[in-house]
């Protein structure tokens, strides 16, 4: 629903141990809408507050949200975790989604992804803080295919401060274990609003075919696959998803 000054609201939902500055780019393009980014509860200046470790709760977060801000219906773009809390939000507040992007995302977890999450889960329980910025410097170089030293930099230097509770991030962990029961990717069907799948051809997390799994699940939902990026994607290659995030919605809007 456009705003009092006629623009459409955006509102951007970052990964796993991001925070709303991995937005940067797109915030700065974007401004032929109302943008909103935030901090997914137990990342940046957000808690973790009484997390219960389900991606239903941080769905509902959003909804929240955008009450406060008396938003009214808004276009949500998620990137990876960011997109499991956008197909979660459409399925339980269908009313409030315009629509759907989905940036090197998915909807299921499976062994892979069980053993990825149950590691994680076991080192930071044992070491806390210590143990994720290790965790989470590897991560970061796995997340970019570009050699750009600055980028690589600044990349770092948002997962390396976006926790500062060990809970935060085991919440966000079990949250995204929780989708190996199968329950979000039965019900994509369900979810009715444009919805427009983005994937990176180098993206090791995310690969493009569990971006194609939620493009074949939502009907009338469209994919586009980036070239030579990896799974950070809107950062790696911010002018290509800048350009595909605004003619979607001004296509639907």
């Amino acid at each position: 629903m456009p705003t009092a000054t006629g623009k459409e609201t955006v509102i951007l939902i970052h990964g796993l141990s991001d925070t709303r500055e991995v937005w940067a780019r797109q915030v700065a393009a974007l401004t032929s809408f109302n943008v909103v980014a935030y901090d997914v509860r137990g990342f940046g200046a957000s808690p973790v507050g009484a997390g219960d470790g389900t991606v239903e709760q941080m769905a509902d977060d959003v909804a929240q949200i955008m009450s406060a801000l008396e938003t009214g219906p808004a276009w949500l773009v998620g990137f990876s975790m960011g997109g499991v809390i956008a197909q979660r939000f459409a399925l339980d507040f269908p009313a409030l989604a315009r629509g759907l992007v989905l940036i090197a995302s998915s909807c299921t977890v499976g062994r892979a992804g069980l053993e990825f999450f149950d590691k994680r889960i076991g080192e930071v329980t044992n070491g806390g803080l210590e143990a994720l910025a290790t965790l989470s410097a590897g991560d970061a170089r796995g997340c970019i295919v570009s050699e750009d030293a600055d980028l690589l930099a600044e990349y770092h230097r948002i997962r390396s401060g976006s926790v500062s509770d060990p809970d935060g991030y085991l919440n966000a962990c079990r949250a995204m274990r929780s989708l190996a029961d199968g329950s979000l990717a039965e019900n994509l069907g369900e979810i009715s609003c444009p919805t427009l799948v983005i994937a990176a051809e180098f993206d090791p997390y995310c690969p493009p075919r569990a971006s194609q799994l939620i493009a074949d699940a939502i009907p009338g939902a469209t994919i586009h696959v980036i070239e030579g990026a990896g799974h950070c994607v809107h950062m790696e290659a911010d002018r290509s998803i800048n350009d595909l995030v605004h003619r979607f919605i001004k296509k639907h809007a």
